[in-house]
């Protein structure tokens, strides 16, 4: 036969042999009971005769889900120890507040048996007793291991012992949300939403102050403070005024987006300069030319005989019509030349200033979808 001793009212015992058991017992993983937070709780976790579900609260001894899969390392076992002595010792010097901060700490480094209990004590210390249920049930349902140490088991037994305790004393609200017909809304607990389940909604709270924030659609928020105590179910009616919601037109939706497009000076600047330049080269051409031909019909100051004529001009230079027009259209081509050169380079850094800014132009973007119903046909139609 195997006797099992349990204690019942030791605290500073279970806190000796805490310590003892973290002293002389080698780092080593106990498998968590399951991957959710250490304060989730539904009615199927609850004790058959319980007639109080048990909702989701949000607690600091939560651990996330993808951290209570992997293996705890050995950093995190020294880390776990070293916030559980220092937790224990907190609570002994009644710092509660920061007792529950480095337990849950622990709990969330290395779910076992005993950190989770330490943590649950300390919520029910501080009168969270839904908080401190959950986790009272979670250390029952964590699977023996063959190392596992007798603090361990004695930790998993106070718990089912405490967690039986707690049960009848967790309070709840009554929730009785009124609205028409077709109406729905959002009902929020200390900002946690929660599923209606019908007229009546029952959700499981720690005692305390608590509020509650009804929304129907669009129309405003409805707010009821409420203050419950161990024990006690209170009934909360809710009436949110219905405003239907302004959601767009099925099938329609708009969306505004910019697009950057290039600046028209960038156009017009390299436009101009092309042209420029063409006219720049051609009369550049025309200038050479002009200039070769009134070459080869007069020197400087000399024209030969052949081209001689009857007017002498100033310095004893001899002029004939045929020079003079090669001389014309070789100056023009010069004047030519350097006003298209001139205008290609201003409106060539024209463009460049164009291309380097461009502009962004809003443009409404939308669609339109409806069903297309007629003789012999069925489909959709609509517009992009």
């Amino acid at each position: 036969m195997k006797i099992t001793f349990r204690p019942r009212s030791r605290p500073l015992a279970l806190t000796a042999a805490a310590l003892t058991w973290l002293a002389v017992t080698p780092a080593r993983a106990e498998p968590p009971a399951s991957a959710a937070p250490a304060t989730s709780a539904s009615p199927a976790t609850s004790a058959p005769s319980s007639t109080t579900p048990a909702s989701p609260t949000p607690a600091p001894a939560a651990a996330p889900p993808a951290a209570a899969k992997r293996e705890p390392t050995a950093g995190d076992f020294a880390t776990a120890r070293t916030a559980l002595r220092e937790g224990l010792v907190l609570r002994e010097k009644g710092d509660l507040e920061a007792a529950l901060a480095r337990l849950a700490s622990a709990y969330d480094l290395v779910p076992t048996p005993v950190t989770g209990f330490e943590l649950g004590k300390t919520h029910m210390m501080l009168g969270h007793v839904l908080q401190a249920h959950e986790l009272f049930k979670k250390v029952v349902r964590m699977p023996s291991s063959m190392e596992e140490s007798t603090r361990s088991e004695t930790s998993r037994d106070e718990a089912a012992r405490l967690a039986k305790e707690l049960e009848p004393r967790i309070p709840s609200l009554r929730l009785k949300v009124t609205l028409p017909p077709g109406a729905s809304a959002v009902v929020k607990v200390d900002d946690e939403e929660i599923a209606l389940t019908g007229a009546e909604t029952t959700r499981a709270v720690d005692p305390g102050p608590h509020e509650i924030v009804a929304k129907a659609g669009d129309g405003p928020e409805e707010k009821v403070h409420v203050d419950v105590v161990e024990t006690e179910i209170k009934d909360v009616t809710l009436a949110p005024r219905w405003v239907p919601p302004k959601n767009p037109a099925p099938g329609r939706t708009r969306e505004i987006i910019y697009v950057r497009q290039t600046n028209p000076l960038a156009f017009v600047g390299f436009g101009v300069a092309a042209a420029a330049l063409v006219v720049t080269t051609v009369s550049a051409l025309v200038y050479i030319d002009a200039r070769d031909d009134a070459k080869d019909k007069c020197g400087e100051r000399y024209c030969p005989p052949a081209l001689r004529g009857n007017t002498v001009l100033t310095n004893n230079t001899i002029v004939d019509t045929g020079f003079q027009g090669e001389n014309t259209r070789y100056q023009l081509a010069g004047v030519v030349m350097l006003a298209a050169g001139f205008t290609t380079v201003v409106f060539a850094g024209l463009g460049v200033f164009g291309a380097s800014r461009p502009v962004k132009e809003r443009v409404s973007a939308g669609a339109h979808v409806a069903p297309s119903v007629g003789l012999g046909r069925l489909g959709l139609t609509g517009s992009f």
